[in-house]
């Protein structure tokens, strides 16, 4: 109670305030808000960093290898004059997060020449089948649409639209390495995909 001048004594009352409250609450309102939500961006930044840099490992990085390389398949004596030897190529996969060890990327057929060596992709450039070899017929073999090809890998017959694709081959220290591909099918020229 406070006295008056005239001696009656008055309650005190405190002054209500605006709806807005004064100024200083206002601005007290205001840093926490900012306060709490920058402290609440800050951690949201530090956990979401590394889920937003695994996401994003796909963007700047080669995402697919395993078959562009040479692919070691043997020592050179174990292939003779005059004998197709098929070889399954077997490489390390590895895709935007996995890697994989000694996956089948293809196959091939390899011949000893009087030139040397050569290899031929298995795969039909007509229509992708598995080209077989015949050994009775001396011939390679599309069982699918019957192309014939040549032991030097050209048409012979059916609808192959160009000869058998042929694969780098390179040989070091006795062994022999290829490097496998892969071909656009149903066109005239070789085209690698």
């Amino acid at each position: 109670m406070t006295k008056m001048a005239d001696g009656d004594e008055k309650e005190h009352v405190p002054e209500e305030r605006s709806a807005a409250g004064s100024p200083g609450d206002a601005r007290r309102d205001f840093l926490k808000t900012v306060g709490i939500g920058g402290v609440g961006l800050g951690l949201a930044a530090v956990a979401g960093a590394p889920a937003i840099a695994y996401v994003a490992y796909p963007l700047k990085h080669a995402t697919v290898s395993g078959s562009g390389g040479f692919v070691p398949i043997g020592k050179s004596e174990r292939f003779k004059p005059g004998q197709p030897v098929k070889v399954d190529l077997f490489a390390d996969k590895r895709d935007a997060w996995n890697r994989i060890v000694q996956v089948k990327v293809g196959s091939a057929w390899v011949i000893r020449e009087p030139s040397g060596l050569e290899a031929w992709s298995t795969v039909c450039p007509h229509l992708g089948c598995a080209v077989d070899y015949d050994p009775d017929a001396v011939k390679f073999k599309c069982p699918c649409h019957h192309s014939t090809f040549a032991m030097d890998g050209k048409v012979e017959g059916g609808p192959a639209p160009r000869p058998m694709d042929t694969l780098e081959l390179q040989e070091k220290d006795g062994v022999v390495a290829v490097r496998y591909q892969r071909f656009r099918q149903g066109i005239a020229e070789k085209e690698v995909v």
